[in-house]
């Protein structure tokens, strides 16, 4: 009996047993880069099809693999690992273009993008059936389609709070304003825009985009009140994203890619 206790202490030392109690803390470095139109070079915020394919030609063939933002909340909360070299590729504003040229690239080149809508632009190009590929904004039954394709994650990007207009800067909080107004304007909105893309298009989106990357810490609290379990800003740099640590998942940076800056210009000074 002595020897079998010695010999078990000894295996004890030699190979320790796992605990499969203790949590774990792995960290992903992340790149997470912001497109809006692509319409061509019509402004800052547009690039052409040429340069969004180029972007995922280099992508590809430098061995990056594109992850949607639901993975990265399941690699945090369960546990679901991460492809290789992951990247988020986002569209801010749902134009039409996204659907036209940005999805059937995105399935082509085997590259899942994140689409972030605009709400009451959706409903307004719904209604009047326009496909303008240059200024219009993507319709219910569109967003549905990229959806159910698994090639789309929707985001949301509010209603109707995409305005600089009567003092309001997005989702900001005015000066001056009551907390109770304020938090009363900001679910209406965001909760008016996810029951309708639930009822519309069957996809209730956990992922708030600020319009113009305005922050506010009265706005994350609400946020996260209302289920949400990742933000997108428009501040730049590269997210470390754990394991079992959900607040690494908000305010997450992004890189603007701009006509004058390729995602290899992004990426090669990283």
């Amino acid at each position: 009996m002595k020897n079998f206790i010695c010999l078990a202490l000894l295996y004890a030392t030699l190979f320790p047993a796992t605990s499969t109690n203790q949590p774990v803390h792995e960290t992903v470095h992340v790149p997470i880069i912001m497109y809006h139109s692509l319409a061509g070079n019509i402004g800052d915020t547009s690039i052409s099809k040429e340069e969004f394919e180029a972007d995922l030609r280099y992508l590809n063939e430098a061995g990056f693999q594109s992850v949607t933002i639901t993975q990265l909340i399941d690699f945090v909360h369960h546990g679901i690992r991460l492809p290789p070299h992951p990247i988020v590729l986002t569209f801010d504003d749902g134009y039409w273009n996204n659907y036209s040229i940005g999805f059937p690239l995105a399935v082509k080149y085997d590259m899942p993008i994140v689409v972030s809508v605009i709400g009451k632009d959706t409903e307004i190009w719904s209604a009047n059936g326009a496909k303008d590929n240059r200024h219009g904004h993507l319709s219910w039954g569109q967003i549905s389609e990229m959806h159910t394709s698994g090639y789309v994650e929707i985001g949301n990007h509010t209603w109707d709070l995409h305005q600089t207009e009567h003092g309001r800067h997005g989702t900001k909080i005015c000066p001056g304003e009551s907390l109770a107004s304020y938090r009363s304007v900001l679910k209406y909105d965001l909760a008016f825009l996810q029951a309708e893309l639930l009822s519309r298009c069957n996809v209730v989106p956990a992922t708030f985009v600020y319009p113009f990357g305005a922050t506010c810490p009265e706005a994350l609290v609400l946020l996260k009140e209302m289920g949400f379990q990742a933000t997108l800003t428009c501040n730049e740099g590269i997210n470390e994203i754990t394991q079992n640590n959900p607040s690494t998942l908000f305010e997450l940076k992004r890189f603007n890619r701009t006509p004058n800056r390729s995602v290899q210009d992004i990426l090669e000074t990283l």
